[in-house]
C-alpha cells in the first residue's frame, strides 16, 4: 500500500468520525469537527503531493482520491442541512454533480482512460472547503450571523463553480470519448 493511498483511506475513515462529532451534542463540537474536516481536507493536497513526488500514482488512488473528497463534502453538506445552515437544494445539486462526475470518472477508468481535475474543479473544491469550514465553525465565532451570511455567499459561488466544472467535464470528455470510438 502506498503512502498516498494510506492518506486517502485515512481521509475516508475520518468522514464518519467527523459526522458523529458534528451531529452530536458535545462541548466544542464545532471546533473539533472543524479540525477533523481541516485535517481531512489537507490530506487531499498531501496525498497528491506524495503521489507525484514519490511516483506512486495508482489506479486505486485515481479512483479513491476523488471519491474521498466527494464523501467528505457530501457528509459535511448533509450535516449542515440537518442543522439548518445550508439549503437542501444547494446540497442536492452539489452532491448530485459529485455523484455524476464520480460515475463519469469510473466509466473512463474502466476504459483505461482517466482525467484529472481541471483548474476550475480545483477552485470549486477550494471554495467548497472554505464555505463548509466557515459554516461548521461560525456558531463559535464572533459575528456568527455575519460569518454565516459570508459563508453562504461563498457556498453559492462554489455551487456555480460546481455546476460549471461539471458541464465542462461532460463537454470535454464526451468529445474525447466519441473521437476514440
Amino acid at each position: 500500500m502506498t503512502i498516498p493511498n494510506i492518506l486517502t483511506i485515512g481521509r475516508i475513515v475520518l468522514v464518519p468520525i467527523f459526522l458523529v462529532i458534528l451531529l452530536t451534542e458535545m462541548h466544542n463540537k464545532e471546533i473539533i469537527a472543524f479540525l477533523i474536516f481541516l485535517v481531512a481536507s489537507i490530506t487531499d493536497a498531501v496525498d497528491g503531493y506524495f503521489a507525484r513526488r514519490l511516483n506512486q500514482i495508482t489506479e486505486l488512488g485515481k479512483f479513491l482520491d476523488p471519491l474521498a473528497d466527494k464523501l467528505l463534502i457530501a457528509a459535511a453538506l448533509l450535516a449542515l442541512v440537518s442543522q439548518g445552515y445550508v439549503e437542501a437544494w444547494i446540497a442536492a445539486v452539489i452532491i448530485l454533480r459529485e455523484i455524476f462526475i464520480t460515475a463519469f470518472r469510473f466509466y473512463f477508468l474502466v476504459k483505461e482512460n482517466t482525467f484529472s481535475a481541471s483548474w476550475i474543479a480545483k477552485k470549486k473544491t477550494l471554495f467548497q472547503i472554505i464555505a463548509v469550514s466557515l459554516l461548521i465553525l461560525h456558531p463559535r465565532l464572533p459575528y456568527a450571523k455575519t460569518i454565516l451570511e459570508i459563508a453562504t455567499y461563498i457556498l453559492y459561488f462554489a455551487l456555480f463553480l460546481t455546476v460549471y466544472s461539471g458541464i465542462e467535464y461532460i463537454i470535454k470528455y464526451t468529445k474525447v470519448d466519441s473521437v476514440k470510438e
